[in-house]
């Protein structure tokens, strides 16, 4: 019985390799990595992104290899010329507006008095 239970397990068929995929994914971190669009073609997910998210920090585009750009459509047009409008953005390391300290809490902001 061992010699069929071999011989059966040699004879199945690989399977293929998923292709890589470019993930998009919600930045706020209540939605824990959540995956809202995924797609084999790295400009049909920048597309995708651009047109649902154009200011960058509601979703960020995750590639194959591990590394992470949003967009913001105000690094584009007149007067975004010198910027990218694809950069580098670190998940990790991201604050919501809701969960940021309020700016005057910092010791360097302007205080009176």
């Amino acid at each position: 019985m061992a010699a069929t239970d071999t011989a059966a397990k040699s004879t199945a068929v690989a399977k293929p390799d998923k292709p890589p995929f470019y993930l998009v994914k919600l930045t706020h971190p209540n939605h824990n990595d959540r995956i809202v669009f995924r797609s084999v073609s790295l400009p049909r997910a920048r597309q995708w992104v651009e047109n649902r998210f154009p200011r960058g920090s509601e979703a960020y585009l995750e590639h194959p290899d591990g590394t992470t750009e949003h967009h913001e459509a105000e690094r584009t047009g007149e007067f975004g010329m010198h910027a990218e409008a694809w950069a580098p953005f670190d998940p990790d390391t991201w604050v919501p507006t809701d969960q940021a300290p309020p700016p005057g809490d910092s010791e360097w902001a302007d205080k009176e008095g």
